[in-house]
């Protein structure tokens, strides 16, 4: 099917997977653009956080920042 003038699919993939505890690596990219990988971890206050990443929340603000 042709696409509509103006109109561009974008195709965006994330997979995660745990680590250990809250922390949590996530390998993210587009399917032409590369791969990369992000580690999240919450923070101390809650049990089983450690402090060791940015916060699965910190990463969202960052992305809406950009």
């Amino acid at each position: 099917m042709e696409q509509p003038k103006g109109v561009r699919n974008i195709t965006i993939f994330a997979e995660a997977s745990p680590i250990e505890k809250h922390r949590r690596q996530v390998i993210a990219g587009q399917p032409d653009a590369g791969r990369f990988a992000f580690i999240a971890d919450e923070g101390a206050y809650l049990p089983g956080g450690e402090g060791t990443a940015p916060t699965p929340l910190t990463y969202f603000v960052a992305g809406v920042a950009l």
